[in-house]
């Protein structure tokens, strides 16, 4: 069997490109910035290839983007030390709920969590809870380690506990591993 191939028509390829470039690009994301050099080196680059086209609105217009993107952390707050706490838990063959009970040792923001299960059943879940609150309610285990990302970093105290609470419907044993995430003020 052979490696498939494709044929571009170049011409057609770089009216289009001509075309949009020309008509710039309309930038508009609030406060957010960053960097353009590479961006602005690969322009140059290809500038030659594709006759007739100015790029300096296009330029201009990433330049502001990259101006913009290189505040954004700092507007947002979003700033620390990112660390990872891991705990281990011995689940015995019994029905139940079995708990990692983490203590934030500073304040900052859980990012993430991220487990991972000696044997896996797919009659377990697990919850996680930050205080009182339930984050996550019977998440079913995977047969594979996850990671879940929060979109949005759950703010926590210092000396707030955080639980891991796995669910043993299954009445298997394993051992859990779980990793907590924390991005520290």
């Amino acid at each position: 069997m052979g490696l498939p191939s494709y044929i571009i028509n170049f011409d057609e390829l770089s009216d289009l490109i001509k075309d949009y470039l020309q008509n710039g690009i309309d930038v508009d994301i609030a406060s957010l910035t960053f960097s353009t050099e590479e961006v602005e080196k690969l322009l140059s680059e290809i500038s030659s290839k594709i006759q007739g086209v100015d790029y300096t609105n296009l330029i201009a217009a990433l330049n502001a983007l990259g101006a913009k993107l290189d505040a954004l952390n700092g507007n947002l707050g979003i700033s620390g030390t990112q660390k990872v706490y891991g705990e281990m838990l011995e689940v015995i063959s019994t029905s139940g709920a079995y708990e990692i009970k983490f203590t934030a040792p500073a304040k900052g923001r859980i990012t993430g969590i991220t487990y991972s299960l000696s044997a896996w059943n797919h009659e377990d879940s697990w919850d996680l809870l930050v205080g009182t609150t339930k984050l996550f309610t019977k998440v079913r285990t995977k047969e594979y380690g996850e990671h879940k990302h929060f979109n949005v970093y759950y703010p926590i105290t210092a000396g707030q506990d955080i639980r891991f609470v796995y669910n043993n419907t299954s009445g298997s044993s394993c051992i859990v591993w779980v990793d907590f995430s924390v991005l520290e003020d």
